[in-house]
């Protein structure tokens, strides 16, 4: 179809071209193409997000070069007397207490000038701030695309955050560096964004494969900062510029990217298979103004938004498998999030690591988002088709029970009785066990409160930033230390998993499915009816009262419902096809997609054709 001559296409479009749903979704991805609307928002999305996380971590692997203390004038007394002493090289003076203020281009640890002057407990501190925008961005993010659209809110976002990010690099003190650090954080709002976008452009059959690959992909910021801002930083050493100069022009060049992508998606990008926002809502206000127009039901009826945000999240909030899950997701991305703002300086102390070395051996561990998430909901899928959802709590057992066992062995291990091999062996196993997690956890995040989705999602989600929080202020009782303690948590928080009951599913051990409620219609896109809670009884709606044969829309079990994606929640990756929405008989929870570590989501104030949300 050739999507680039016309925008804003209406239902017939996409008929009869099978590579499409009816809601003009595609059915496929096709990574080596760069077509409009689709594959576009596709690249555009990993691009955008994996620049964001870049932009986000470049600070962490250029600290040993802030913790030196600032340099002083060359001209001044100080350093006269201390350039006029006759040392035996470079470096006796650049480890000289008094004297290393008069070395602004020593790079070894600890020695020189030329940062500025961080202590232990205020990098813990920073580390803490730079999460914390990102729960409030989360939260908000979703209403704001609701209102403009995924395209302006994605070009607005970078274009917004790339401001505090160029501010890092004229900062001199340590208040103004972290007041930016929090500034920075929002732009973790951008993997909100990122799900949203692959979720309205893609089909059912295929969204959890965009939403994994475009998340994964994007996720790789944190290695690529790991490896590229080091040797950037090296670059400019090279040449010839100070300690001072080299950091600040390293971190100027990450928003300088995020300026550019923020331009071409505004002016080269849709917002839904249909076009623009701009052009969806035109076609709205053309429909509602037919003189034939039918209020098809499908607009935002039901209760007030507010209130059924609300209500889902009061439900998710009381049911305690919830925060079961919540401790789960805390202690998988929240530990690497904290990671990646914990684990160069890491390397740099405890192995003696210059600078660049240490970035690329923690760059590692961000390169398992490539696949092993991915991995994780493939195994929770696999063992899920043998065992139901009991099969899906194995997979979350089997994944994060290992993953705290490596993270404490990780904390054990030194430089002179394991060697760096060794370290780097147990941390590339940690790695994939943690990401493997995460895609574990939301896996299970559909059966535990059917229907509150969107409010388990939330909370589960908002435990990824708690998680990080938590770890990074318990970087105070220092680094190995608090990653033994982490590793403990985290393998509690496996431990669990067989005390995890779900009323009609069961536990690990023992089956509850006599007393899941049976399906009541099976349509052609759902293969079997997810083993759940059953919903509370509610009144039927119009649908609800025709023929099973004439409600070509139904839910697997939930009579009366539209199949519509628009109403729909499809999970990615789980068998059982489309879920309920919030409640019964009020509007879908839009905006910000339940996935990994974000806050509630918002509610849509107009619907996306055939919008649905996924998990990954």
């Amino acid at each position: 179809l050739d999507q680039e001559s016309k925008m804003g296409w209406d239902e017939g479009h996409w008929a009869g071209n099978s590579d499409y749903d009816k809601n003009g979704k595609k059915r496929s991805i096709q990574l080596w193409r760069f077509d409009r609307p689709h594959m576009r928002a596709f690249h555009f999305a990993w691009l955008a997000f994996l620049l964001c996380f870049i932009t986000w971590f470049a600070i962490p692997p250029v600290y040993p070069t802030l913790k030196k203390p600032k340099c002083a004038d060359l001209s001044s007394d100080l350093c006269t007397g201390c350039l006029a002493k006759s040392w035996k090289d470079e470096d006796e003076m650049a480890f000289d207490k008094k004297c290393m203020v008069c070395a602004p281009k020593a790079i070894k640890n600890g020695a020189g000038c030329g940062g500025l002057g961080l202590v232990k407990d205020q990098v813990v501190l920073s580390n803490a701030v730079s999460v914390m925008g990102t729960i409030l961005a989360r939260i908000g993010i979703g209403g704001v695309a609701d209102a403009i659209g995924v395209r302006a809110s994605y070009s607005g976002l970078l274009l917004v955050c790339s401001i505090p990010a160029f501010c890092v690099a004229a900062t001199d003190t340590y208040d103004s560096f972290t007041g930016v650090r929090f500034l920075i954080s929002f732009i973790g709002a951008s993997f909100v964004l990122t799900q949203l976008w692959t979720s309205v452009m893609f089909a059912s059959n295929i969204v959890g494969t965009a939403n994994a690959t475009s998340a994964g992909w994007g996720n790789l910021g944190g290695a690529v900062s790991g490896a590229l801002i080091p040797a950037v930083f090296k670059s400019f050493i090279n040449q010839g510029y100070t300690n001072d100069q080299s950091w600040r022009y390293t971190l100027a060049w990450p928003p300088a990217t995020l300026v550019f992508v923020s331009v071409c998606i505004w002016f080269l990008s849709d917002d839904v298979p249909q076009g623009t926002y701009k052009d969806l809502k035109r076609k709205e206000a053309e429909k509602k103004a037919a003189a034939d127009y039918v209020d098809d039901g499908k607009d935002t009826g039901g209760e007030e938004p507010a209130s059924v945000a609300a209500r889902s999240i009061v439900l998710a909030s009381r049911n305690w498998r919830t925060w079961m899950l919540f401790i789960a997701y805390a202690y998988c991305f929240g530990v690497e999030v904290s990671v990646y703002g914990n684990l160069a300086l890491y390397f740099s102390t405890a192995y003696n690591l210059e600078q660049a070395d240490a970035g690329l051996a923690a760059s590692l561990f961000g390169l398992f988002n490539l696949f092993a998430r991915s991995a994780g909901g493939i195994l929770s899928d696999v063992l899920a088709k043998k065992g139901g959802v009991r099969g899906r709590i194995w997979a979350n057992f089997l994944c994060a029970t290992p993953m705290g066992v490596m993270l404490i062995i990780f904390s054990s291990l030194t430089k002179d009785a394991n060697g760096l091999g060794g370290t780097l062996g147990c941390l590339c196993a940690w790695a994939f066990f943690l990401a493997a997690t995460e895609g574990t956890v939301f896996g299970l995040v559909p059966f535990i409160e059917p229907t509150a989705v969107g409010g388990v999602a939330g909370i589960v989600g908002a435990g990824g930033n708690a998680g990080a929080l938590m770890c990074n202020f318990s970087m105070r009782i220092g680094q190995r230390p608090a990653f033994c303690a982490i590793g403990w948590i985290s393998l509690f928080s496996g431990l669990m998993m067989p005390l995890l009951w779900i009323p009609g599913v069961g536990s690990m051990f023992r089956d509850d499915s006599a007393n899941a409620p049976a399906p009541i219609i099976v349509t052609k896109d759902v293969e079997e009816a997810p083993k759940a809670r059953a919903l509370p009884a509610a009144e039927p709606t119009p649908s609800a009262q025709m023929p099973t044969s004439q409600q070509p829309y139904a839910y697997a079990g939930y009579p009366g419902y539209p199949q519509s994606g628009m109403y729909g929640m499809p999970m990615a990756g789980s068998v059982g096809g489309p879920y309920p929405p919030m409640m019964p008989g009020m509007a879908p929870m839009m905006g910000s997609p339940p996935m990994m570590g974000m806050g509630s989501p918002p509610v849509m104030g107009m619907p996306y054709p055939g919008y649905g949300v996924p998990t990954v």
